[in-house]
């Protein structure tokens, strides 16, 4: 006897699943899924969209359509409008979104546990912050239209207009919710700070606006791929449209300030608490010296966040007067920034000395007691550094 399972049930099923792509997958190995989906698309894609963002889909759905209409308020009837390319960048805007929540968890809840720690609120105001600092970088990062770019450089006036706006739109959430997106926004400048090789220019290190204006997903290519380089070829590339930093160094902090300001409101701290129900995670000592240094110790998966001019690291490297032989050493510099702080960390471990037994990857360790490990370390690594950047000129070679 065939099981016929209802309609009903089938459309439950289809509403449960969890993406858009695996709702796809399963309409296209079932003409009965496909048939249920076929006559109810839109609660399904509702549905399913909600699972995506939970509270945060009207956000997630303002980043679509603000380009259309400037006063959607993301709602239902909205979200049934949207069309098969917006579905696309409707996914790959929960991926950033939900990326970025695994990278802050990290960061605050808990080093040690994989995947999102968030509760349902705290992850609620993470998402909805991001959604909001995603649509600000859409309405107002420097156009790709050269035309229009040259238009607003002969027309100051006009960007005093664009900062009113700015303000205008920031204005629209309430005091608390603002605050919440302020701290996310300092989480995405510690990103920006913490991978890769120097700033540029010194305009870089004066305010980080200027690199998480390139938008969240560059801010998680940063995370992900630890380093910068997504984030600072999207902004080489505005840069370039511009010619100066004028419209980027103050990106978020000067219509925040303005609205502090109008509020009566102290300049928020930044701190991540104002995004947790509780007190966030409290990181255990240092596995090595017992040092209480929360937030600050490194496990395995976070070595390269490390704070560690590579270069530096092997002073005697050269020996003689190498040091002002300039071309050599900028070569040399050139080639070790780019070597991977990860793979270099696991690979003195592999020639830990005897003394150093008991120090294994796993164990969480504070900065100044990994710095020791690797300088005591280094002189066995050696060979290898030279290998990857080749031989030097002899001291006496000049």
């Amino acid at each position: 006897m065939t099981l016929v399972v209802p309609n009903d049930i089938l459309d439950g099923i289809l509403q449960c699943m969890p993406t858009f792509q695996s709702l796809f997958a399963a309409i296209r190995v079932s003409k009965t899924l496909y048939a249920v989906f076929q006559t109810r698309p839109k609660s399904i894609m509702r549905a399913v969209a909600e699972n995506m963002v939970g509270p945060a889909l009207p956000d997630a759905v303002r980043v679509l359509r603000y380009s259309a209409d400037s006063t959607t308020t993301g709602s239902q009837e909205e979200l049934d409008q949207l069309t098969n390319k917006e579905y696309r960048r409707f996914s790959t805007n929960a991926a950033v979104v939900k990326g970025l929540e695994v990278a802050f968890s990290f960061k605050y809840r808990d080093p040690f546990s994989k995947g999102s720690q968030l509760t349902w609120t705290e992850s609620l105001r993470f998402a909805r912050a991001v959604y909001r600092i995603m649509l600000y970088c859409e309405v107002f990062h420097i156009s790709d239209d050269e035309d229009v770019f040259w238009e607003l450089q002969e027309e100051e006036d006009r960007y005093d207009e664009v900062i009113t706006q700015r303000v205008a739109m920031f204005k629209k959430y309430p005091t608390t919710e603002l605050l919440e997106l302020d701290a996310v926004l300092m989480f995405f400048r510690k990103i920006a700070i913490e991978f890769g090789g120097d700033f540029p220019t010194e305009k870089y290190r004066e305010n980080n606006d200027t690199l998480i204006s390139t938008g969240p997903a560059a801010v998680l290519d940063a995370w992900e791929s630890k380093r910068r380089d997504s984030m600072i070829m999207a902004l080489e590339n505005a840069l370039w449209m511009s010619g100066n930093y004028a419209r980027l160094s103050d990106f978020f902090t000067r219509p925040l300030k303005q609205i502090w300001k109008d509020r009566d409101v102290s300049p928020p701290s930044s701190n991540a608490k104002r995004l947790f129900d509780e007190a966030p995670y409290q990181s255990p000592p240092c596995d090595r010296c017992g040092l209480d240094n929360r937030y600050k110790l490194r496990c395995e998966q976070d070595w390269a966040g490390l704070h560690l001019n590579i270069f530096n690291l092997f002073p005697d490297f050269f020996p003689g007067k190498h040091f002002q032989n300039l071309p050599e050493m900028e070569l040399f510099q050139e080639t070790v920034s780019r070597l991977d702080k990860h793979k270099l960390i696991s690979e003195i471990f592999a020639v830990k000395t005897v003394s150093f037994k008991k120090w294994m990857p796993s164990h969480a360790l504070c900065d100044a007691c990994l710095l020791k490990f690797l300088t005591c370390h280094r002189h066995l690594w050696l060979p290898e550094l030279k290998a990857k950047v080749g031989d030097v000129p002899k001291a006496d070679a000049y």
